[in-house]
């Protein structure tokens, strides 16, 4: 591997931790049931859908500074709200925080999509799911009541820390070079930009030549609103594959914010579910670093679908075996332990394709300018799931224990696998537009249909213009 892409995976390592900082330590650090820590992915709903607005007019830069400034003030208000016993201040701060989170998450994907080559593009986009790991991690550490646990206070004075660093890294950064080419057609300052992220080359200018080309056929179109994502098939389809590949990982955010609880419901200890919830992040994270080394060898569709049926395989046996050490007499430990080894393996799949995975399915799928808003489209209505399933988790669970696993996720995964199976296309290795192809012919059996989706390079025997300036297969 050569210097400039162990240097480019470094930034984007950076960037992932910037990113994943606040959303992984705050959701972490108190690892309980709690409806106020639920009511992140709420607030977050409504930031998913502001998101387009700020990262497609004023640039990846700017909104990645609205996201850090805007998580510093709420860390103050937060900070404050504990030191005067102010409650209303930590759900207003905790709130704030949420609403600029997704903006976070979609400039760290499109900073990843817009710089990073073809051959690293998976390895580099599974960083995000590493970066979310470690911060999980590095909050349930200093959550745990030996070391921070025992003051909110001092955790959140101490996360201000990173995020000052974390504003001055942004800062010294330039902005994507397709964003600089395409929306501020500022062929200058965009191959200063891809000389910073991929180093000088000759080929900078052939890039430089095939964004020109995809800015010149998108121009006849406009920018991209949600309204697109309804009138058109291709985009239809594309929020339906990737919404059902997020439905895959609705069950691990529970898990996340309430694993302690759930191990203390099936037998262990206090101190041994508080460090098995630990190293259940620290399994995951792992789990994701070997998962970047295999992304980009093998078929996205099949890693998709091996890893979407074994996670909900172990998630049925994690519910099997901690039903039967909390309805079943025994005199033996053994379920609780298969229990716990059931989690591990869980997250062990869930860290090894499925969760980062899910996240770069949506911009994949499409063309450039509809990016940002699918990704923050499927965003929005992922957290939404997210809510509902998170609040009705912990009472279904009270009440039915853990086969209620089974009905909230496991049922409706098997429908969603079912979907991926059939229209799913294969994305590795692919340009856009052959992905877009497949994918209309998979579910539309090559049939002529609209397709608005300019492209990199058009090619001619396949697409041409129609007079309202969309593209039409044949």
């Amino acid at each position: 591997m050569r210097w400039q892409t162990i240097r480019l995976l470094s930034i984007y390592a950076a960037l992932s931790a910037i990113t994943n900082f606040p959303s992984g330590f705050t959701n972490s650090s108190v690892n309980t049931a709690s409806a106020t820590l639920n009511c992140w992915f709420v607030a977050q709903i409504f930031g998913a859908l502001l998101t387009p607005f700020v990262s497609d007019r004023f640039g990846r830069k700017i909104g990645y500074i609205i996201c850090v400034s805007t998580t510093i003030f709420a860390t103050f208000i937060q900070y404050f709200s504990m030191c005067f016993y102010l409650p209303w201040g930590l759900i207003v701060g905790r709130s704030l925080t949420a609403l600029v989170s997704p903006l976070g998450d979609a400039c760290l994907l499109l900073y990843v999509q817009e710089t990073s080559p073809l051959e690293i593009r998976g390895m580099a986009s599974f960083l995000c799911e590493i970066g979310y790991g470690s911060m999980c991690v590095l909050g349930m550490v200093l959550g745990m009541r030996s070391v921070l646990g025992e003051s909110l206070s001092r955790l959140l004075l101490l996360s201000l820390i990173p995020l000052i660093f974390s504003l001055c890294f942004i800062i010294r950064i330039p902005e994507t070079p397709k964003y600089l080419c395409m929306q501020r057609n500022n062929k200058e300052e965009a191959m200063k930009s891809l000389d910073f992220f991929q180093g000088p080359s000759s080929n900078n200018e052939l890039q430089l030549q095939e964004y020109e080309t995809e800015r010149i056929a998108e121009q006849a179109v406009g920018g991209s609103k949600y309204q697109d994502l309804m009138k058109k098939w291709h985009l239809r389809q594309a929020m339906r594959l990737a919404i059902a590949t997020l439905t895959l990982t609705l069950s691990f955010y529970p898990i996340l914010q309430s694993s302690t609880y759930f191990l203390l419901e099936t037998g262990l200890q206090g101190e041994t579910a508080q460090f098995c919830s630990t190293m259940s992040q620290v399994v995951l994270t792992l789990s994701s670093c070997f998962g970047a080394t295999m992304i980009d060898r093998f078929s996205r569709r099949k890693l998709l679908l091996t890893f979407g049926i074994m996670s909900n395989v172990l998630l049925m046996f994690f519910a099997f075996f901690s039903h039967l050490s909390t309805h079943v007499v025994s005199p033996y430990a053994w379920p609780r332990y298969a229990c716990l080894a059931s989690l591990l393996a869980y997250c062990i799949s869930f860290g090894m394709v499925l969760g980062p995975l899910s996240w770069f399915v949506a911009p994949e799928l499409v063309t450039q300018r509809h990016k940002c808003t699918t990704f923050s489209a499927c965003f929005a209505i992922h957290n939404l799931l997210i809510s509902l399933t998170d609040f009705a988790t912990i009472p279904l669970f009270r009440i039915f224990g853990s086969m209620c696993f089974v009905f909230l996720f496991v049922l409706p995964s098997i429908y969603c696998l079912g979907y991926i199976y059939l229209y799913m296309p294969e994305t590795l290795g692919k340009s856009t537009m052959d992905i877009i192809q497949d994918m209309i012919e998979r579910g539309k059996k090559g049939s002529d249909k609209l397709v608005d989706s300019p492209s990199m390079k058009v090619r001619p025997r396949i697409y041409s213009s129609t007079s309202d300036g969309d593209l039409r297969v044949y």
